[in-house]
């Protein structure tokens, strides 16, 4: 007599915040995470000074040939943040395509969380099982265990 086989999804969980992330895979609903990556991004750490000169650039106005400031439309570290995001998303999106990804977990804080949404392809998006907006990139595996659902579905 056979008894049905219950198969798990493929169940990736993305731990991130804008300077550092962790990539785990969960074999069963209730099991333990396994550490398949971590990356880091460094600039995002850099402070607001480093990454930008003392002075906006010039730029010539088209009538005449008074100069003005050119402001920054997005704030460096913020870039920074988005860059990183895209890389993640990317990355999540590889999995997707070979086949690993049927479930996806994002833990990232608030701010970090929506970049990350907005980096996720559409069909990556419909495979987010849920969101929570805290950093936990520190944690050992077993103690972000004990902060993710009791069962992984």
């Amino acid at each position: 007599m056979n008894t049905p086989h219950f198969q798990m999804p493929k169940t990736l969980i993305l731990v991130a915040n804008a300077s550092r992330a962790r990539l785990f895979t969960v074999e069963s609903p209730t099991g333990p995470l396994r550490e398949l990556e971590s990356r880091s991004h460094p600039a995002s750490q850099l402070r607001q000074q480093d990454l930008t000169s003392d002075r906006h650039g010039r730029s010539f106005q088209s009538a005449g040939e008074s100069r003005s400031a050119m402001s920054q439309s997005v704030d460096p570290k913020e870039q920074e943040a988005i860059t990183f995001a895209k890389e993640l998303a990317d990355l999540v999106n590889h999995y997707r395509g070979q086949g690993e990804l049927e479930r996806l977990y994002l833990v990232a804080p608030p701010g970090f969380l929506g970049l990350l949404r907005k980096s996720l392809k559409a069909e990556v998006q419909a495979l987010v099982a849920q969101e929570i907006d805290k950093d936990y990139t520190r944690l050992a595996a077993p103690d972000l265990r004990s902060h993710l659902p009791e069962f992984l579905r």
